[in-house]
Order: C-alpha cells, then sequence, then structure tokens
C-alpha cells in the first residue's frame, strides 16, 4: 500500500466530486443546447460535441482513476480486466475533446479566412467531421492499449500520445495565429451582424481553448518528463501524489467550456437562467401544494 488509508479517502471522495461536477454540468449545457433552436446552428455542431465529450471524460476516465487509486491503495483487489478496459476509455475520450478541440480551431479558422466558403458548408460535412473525429481517437486507443498490452512498453505509448497531443497543439496554434493575423491585418473587415456574431463566437472558443490548454499542458508536460531522469529525484509516493493530482486537473479542463460559454454566449446564459427560474416556478408549485 502505498498511501494511508486516510488519504486514499481523500483522493476517493475529491475524485468522485469533480467527477460528478463535470458530468452534471456539461450534461446541463447538453439539454440547454437541445431545447433552445438558436444554440444548434451550424456553427455550434462541434462545441455540442466537444461537451458529449467532456460528459464521457468526466464519467470513464475518472473511473479509471478511481481503479488506479484503488491499486495504490491496496494492489491486491484491484482486477486487471478493470485496469485494461477503463484504461482504453481514460486514453479514447480526453483525446477526442482534444482532437475535437483541434477541429474547432480549423473550422473557426475556416470561417474567417473564408467567410463566404463558410456559409455554404453542408451539415453533413459537420456530421462526417464528427464521425471521424471519434473513429480516429478511438482507432489511436486502440492502438495504444494494444502496444501496452502485448508489449508491456509503457514508453512507446508515451510517445505515440505524445506525438498526437503535439499534433493537435500544432493545429491548433496554427489556425488561432493565422485568426489573429487575419484580424489584426484584415483590409476590409466586415461589421454587419453575422460577421460579428461569427467574430464573438471565434473569441469565445479561442479563449475556452486557452483556458484548456493551460489545465491540461501540466499533466501533458508530466507525462513526457515521467520516464526522464527528472523524476528520479522524486520517492515512489511523491511521483504518484504528482500524477494523481495533475489528472485531477486534467480532468477539470472539461469544466472550463460551460463557464465560458455562460460569460460569452447570451443564448446559453439566457437559456440557462431561463431554466433555473422554471425549476424554482415548479418548486414553487410543489410547497405551495404540500402546504394546501
Amino acid at each position: 500500500m502505498i498511501f494511508s488509508s486516510s488519504e486514499c479517502i481523500t483522493w476517493l471522495t475529491l475524485l468522485i466530486i469533480v467527477s460528478v461536477t463535470i458530468v452534471t454540468v456539461n450534461l446541463l449545457s447538453v439539454v440547454l443546447f437541445i431545447r433552445n433552436r438558436s444554440l444548434r446552428t451550424r456553427a455550434m455542431y462541434l462545441v455540442i460535441n466537444l461537451t458529449v465529450a467532456d460528459i464521457f471524460v468526466g464519467g470513464f476516465s475518472s473511473i479509471y482513476l478511481f481503479a488506479y487509486l484503488l491499486f495504490l491503495c491496496d494492489p491486491g483487489k484491484t482486477h486487471l480486466t478493470l485496469m485494461i478496459i477503463t484504461g482504453f476509455l481514460h486514453l479514447w475520450f480526453p483525446l477526442t475533446s482534444l482532437t475535437n478541440t483541434a477541429a474547432i480551431s480549423l473550422e473557426r479558422m475556416h470561417a474567417t479566412i473564408r467567410p463566404l466558403r463558410h456559409r455554404l458548408i453542408k451539415k453533413w460535412v459537420y456530421r462526417v467531421t464528427i464521425a471521424g473525429v471519434w473513429v480516429l481517437t478511438a482507432m489511436l486507443s486502440t492502438a495504444m492499449l494494444i502496444i501496452i498490452v502485448r508489449y508491456g512498453e509503457w514508453l512507446y505509448r508515451y510517445y505515440v500520445w505524445q506525438s498526437y497531443c503535439c499534433l493537435c497543439l500544432f493545429v491548433i496554434c496554427v489556425s488561432y495565429s493565422s485568426i489573429v493575423v487575419k484580424f489584426l491585418c484584415g483590409a476590409h473587415p466586415q461589421h454587419h451582424g453575422a460577421a460579428n456574431r461569427q467574430r464573438k463566437l471565434t473569441v469565445t472558443l479561442f479563449i475556452m481553448t486557452i483556458v484548456s490548454l493551460f489545465m491540461w499542458l501540466p499533466y501533458a508536460v508530466f507525462t513526457f518528463l515521467e520516464p526522464s531522469i527528472i523524476m528520479k529525484f522524486l520517492s515512489s509516493k511523491e511521483l504518484q501524489r504528482l500524477e494523481i493530482s495533475l489528472s485531477i486537473i486534467f480532468l477539470m479542463n472539461s469544466l472550463v467550456n460551460p463557464i465560458v460559454y455562460t460569460i460569452r454566449i447570451p443564448e446559453f446564459r439566457n437559456a440557462l437562467l431561463v431554466l433555473f427560474k422554471r425549476q424554482q416556478r415548479e418548486n414553487a408549485d410543489v410547497i405551495h401544494l404540500h402546504v394546501r
């Protein structure tokens, strides 16, 4: 047993709280997207898909961390099959979230640089893109899991994971850099309503991406440095504490999106307020009936 019983309970309790919060907040966001037609525009399809991916991140990736904590607390009672299955889900859903973020950056770049052509994109293109994101990340996660199970080489898994994450990060950086250049150097800026809405949405998704990456990068840097000699200066317990802490922060990046939507998207904020007011009225009616 690496951790004491009290420390295990603390970590497990914190993980449960974070997981339930992520799933609840993102599930509420999906409900708002479904119930409000104004939020279901083509530009929001990838955003809705990202919200769905974040629900799975909060649910299934947390299960893997839960199983990993149980292994650290009591190795004899941890089932290897559970670790393998949840390990695949832990790989798949965060990669889907990151890939979808990269796809959003490409979509925003196209909307900014080629606005007229962007308006002609059909809905089926978005559907194919969403399906492609899930299939690509499922194949990549399966490949990494096969490497781990068949060859027992965790380092190879880190190399594949890091290479793919760097590719997504490169796409995000190039896309938003191109958008910034277009904003600063555009010779004929558009000021009509549609262009302003697109520009505001682009800025909103850029803020969302930056905040998410700041919460995601510490874990990515850790996985890059973990096999190196730098980590040899830490004891086993310190290394495990650092990994779990950064993993929880990594999970919490899935909470960023709904917060940014609420602050930056008026339609989302208004829909949220309407939902809460309706719930308050229903609760008041129930209390009134009980009083009578």
